[in-house]
């Protein structure tokens, strides 16, 4: 028997029926299948949201891109300072230090100073335009829609109902062993 919870909702019953709550899985389940799998054609351009909303900002708000980076540049590498992980482990010692190096190499990119060698196109520019640009757009609205998928029991679900076919291959001994192979096929959007 349900009971109202006092906002107009049912309670979810001893009798294990689907409550009023259920719509959170399916509908933000498929907001976030949509963005990583269903491919879209904008333009004649044919690929998924993700790709398309990554694609629109690069083309619209281009002379912001390299200060946005910049930004998480600064963020990532202040991070193990501020939080003091720095300096728990010798690889975090490393880590932390090579993400200083590369908020440096991110300023004297985006502020055009530095040595020659750096500013050569095939070198800065490029992995700066190529890669630091497009991930950086990339990581932080994947993570929105891949919690999404995650954050409502999607891949939990599909983990679950796989996990039959995924053990016997994989010999997992316990736990969805399909579920880190999702993760990682859901992190490439572009099939890569």
């Amino acid at each position: 028997m349900a009971a109202d919870s006092g906002d107009g909702q049912d309670v979810q019953s001893q009798t294990g029926r689907a409550t009023p709550g259920m719509w959170k899985f399916f509908l933000y389940s498929f907001i976030g299948a949509f963005m990583f799998f269903v491919p879209v054609t904008i333009n004649g351009s044919s690929s998924i949201m993700l790709d398309h909303i990554v694609t629109f900002l690069e083309e619209t708000v281009t002379p912001v891109l390299p200060y946005f980076a910049l930004a998480i540049l600064l963020a990532g590498a202040a991070y193990p300072f501020i939080s003091g992980s720095w300096k728990k482990r010798p690889v975090d010692i490393a880590f932390s230090f090579f993400k200083v190096v590369g908020l440096v190499v991110g300023l004297m990119l985006v502020f055009d100073f530095g040595p020659a060698w750096l500013f050569q196109e095939d070198m800065g520019p490029f992995l700066f335009n190529a890669l630091v640009i497009p991930v950086g757009l990339l990581v932080p609205i994947g993570a929105v829609f891949l919690a999404l998928l995650v954050g409502y029991g999607l891949l939990e679900f599909i983990g679950v109902m796989v996990q039959p076919i995924m053990r016997p291959v994989w010999k997992t001994p316990a736990g969805p062993p399909s579920t880190p192979w999702h993760l990682s096929w859901a992190a490439t959007p572009w099939g890569c």
